[in-house]
């Protein structure tokens, strides 16, 4: 009897050493990025939320940027933070709106659960690279007519061309 009780220890153990991964977000300066965090309504019913930068602390968001009731935003600190989700469903997740490279970092998403220390929390780690350099060229355009109606045409486009020297998105 004492192997499932010894089983059982080293179980407990090795669960409160192990460290989730958050997830990653990848995206482009100037686009729009969304942070994922949804939570059960069936189980909790509608709870207020907030996200914040950095890791979450005991109580409330670190450097709160936008806060729900659960059913609207209730504060944001700038227009580019939006929950597009359908809220009472529990998709709170955070889109910002034309991303730079300052957005980068760690973001946290805190679900106000009934009770003490009974919050949900979730970390999402962005990461947001430099758009593609443009680059142009362009042509000379050319139209002569000749004495005979034959026309010659040297066709000139302006193109705009896209170098990627940044690594590739996916490993």
């Amino acid at each position: 009897m004492e192997t499932p009780c010894a089983l059982g220890w080293f179980l407990l153990c090795l669960l409160s050493v192990s460290e989730c991964i958050d997830p990653k977000v990848i995206g482009i300066e100037g686009q729009n990025v969304t942070l994922p965090c949804k939570y059960n309504t069936i189980k909790q019913g509608v709870s207020a939320i907030c996200w914040g930068r950095g890791a979450i602390p005991n109580s409330g968001c670190n450097k709160e940027i936008i806060s729900s009731d659960g059913t609207k935003v209730t504060w944001r600190s700038s227009v580019r933070y939006h929950l597009f989700g359908v809220l009472k469903t529990g998709d709170v997740s955070l889109t910002i709106l034309n991303v730079t490279v300052k957005d980068s970092g760690r973001y946290g998403c805190r679900v106000h659960v009934y009770g003490l220390w009974n919050d949900e929390k979730y970390h999402v780690n962005l990461k947001i690279e430099k758009a593609p350099v443009p680059t142009t060229s362009q042509a000379n355009v050319i139209i002569t007519q000749t004495m005979d109606n034959h026309t010659h045409c040297h066709v000139t486009t302006n193109s705009t061309e896209y170098s990627d020297t940044s690594t590739p998105l996916y490993n």
